[in-house]
């Protein structure tokens, strides 16, 4: 039972961030209405959120050095629900950035826990398997809090209603973890500290994650508004695209977990991006709203197991991964996802046009798959010279 626990600890922080996360491209218009501003700028006003998860990663680099993983837990789940209560609440615009802010914080530190753990517990491919079994329970919360949101809005509630419904699985995974003898690192009586190394290519890799999580975010924010603006979707069949995104997203990261068993990360993430990228470009080019919809399930396809994907990959660059590992590749990431709003924003902000954000993120996508093309090849050659010379 207390493995059962622990495993849900691993699992639920992807699962939380979800369900915070991925409803910001339906939710964008009514807090646009309720706050009587721009979409763009309650768009860009969930940048607060993503730089939250940003500073968060930061945290992550120092807090589990001197605090235990399981009282960062605790804590930090019932203070998580405490923001969600505050920005349900209080409806003005400081307290929602400060609570949206928090919020991203604490969910960033809490997915770095996790992942953290799940490093201290598995190695290899089962560690790359349960990294990726973690992406389907993000994927799973996008289809969950993307259905539960269209619901909510369309028989009028607040917009910050699934917030609230996370909340309270935040509530329920601190109980769990109170319950829960959570392991520790296990260290030597002399050294206080598991050392950590980094190398060229673990910081490559947070390089190309970083723009892979702007181009990723980008796309959840837009994609119903793409559907709105070019072909005049209603709010059902935007909430219908983004619905199947993440149904294709769950898929992907299903199969995913069996595939990264068999295969090396490289390969399966290489196979991922090229179908993101084809995926994306069908969406863009589609001649009707229909195909937009169905596009959205290869996007989500590709998407459903590529950022953990991307720890995994970043990893294997190291002996030995330790937490500061994990936060730097989670820290590369929220740095794209904090920019994501902004910069897709400016974009449509400046030509007018949805389209044109998911152009560029589609440019973007294929640099990360050029980028990743590289990282492999190096990543093979080092690992020979290493068998080679096992003393460099």
């Amino acid at each position: 039972m207390n493995r059962i626990k622990t495993i849900l600890i691993c699992m639920a922080g992807t699962f939380i961030i979800s369900g915070i996360l991925n409803p910001i491209g339906l939710i964008s218009g009514p807090v646009a209405e309720s706050y009587g501003i721009p979409i763009t700028a309650a768009v860009a006003r969930f940048g607060f959120y993503t730089w939250g998860v940003f500073a968060g990663y930061i945290l992550s680099f120092y807090i589990f050095d001197y605090i235990k993983l399981k009282t960062v837990v605790i804590a930090g789940y019932v203070l998580f629900t405490i923001s969600v209560a505050g920005l349900y609440t209080l409806h003005n615009g400081p307290a929602m950035m400060f609570f949206l802010f928090m919020i991203g914080l604490i969910a960033s530190v809490q997915v770095c826990g996790a992942s953290t753990l799940v490093s201290w517990i598995w190695s290899g491919r089962p560690r790359q398997t349960v990294l990726i079994a973690q992406d389907a329970m993000f994927n799973g919360g996008g289809i969950i809090f993307t259905a539960l949101t269209t619901w909510f809005l369309a028989s009028n509630y607040h917009w910050a209603t699934t917030y609230a419904v996370v909340g309270l699985v935040a509530l329920l995974v601190a109980s769990v973890a109170a319950t829960t003898e959570v392991q520790e690192a296990k260290k030597d009586d002399d050294e206080s500290r598991i050392p950590t190394s980094w190398n060229a290519g673990i910081l490559a890799v947070g390089g190309s994650v970083l723009l892979f999580m702007t181009s990723k975010i980008s796309v959840f924010i837009w994609a119903p508004q793409f559907a709105e603006q070019v072909f005049n979707a209603s709010l059902l069949e935007s909430g219908r695209l983004l619905t199947n995104i993440f149904v294709g997203a769950f898929c992907g990261s299903l199969i995913g977990t069996y595939v990264v068993s068999r295969i090396r990360i490289d390969f399966f993430l290489i196979g991922m991006l090229a179908i993101g990228g084809t995926g994306l470009w069908l969406m863009i080019s589609a001649p009707d709203l229909q195909a937009v919809i169905l596009a959205g399930y290869l996007v989500g396809a590709s998407i459903g197991a590529t950022f953990n994907g991307y720890t995994a990959f970043g990893l294997s660059f190291v002996e030995t991964p330790s937490h500061k590992n994990i936060a730097y590749l989670l820290l590369a990431g929220g740095i794209g996802a904090a920019i994501a709003p902004w910069f897709s924003s400016e974009i449509v902000e400046m030509t007018g046009k949805v389209g044109d954000a998911l152009l560029v993120c589609l440019a973007i996508q294929v640099v990360v798959l050029v980028s990743v093309l590289l990282l492999s090849v190096y990543n093979q050659r080092r690992q020979r010279s290493l068998m080679t010379n096992p003393g460099s």
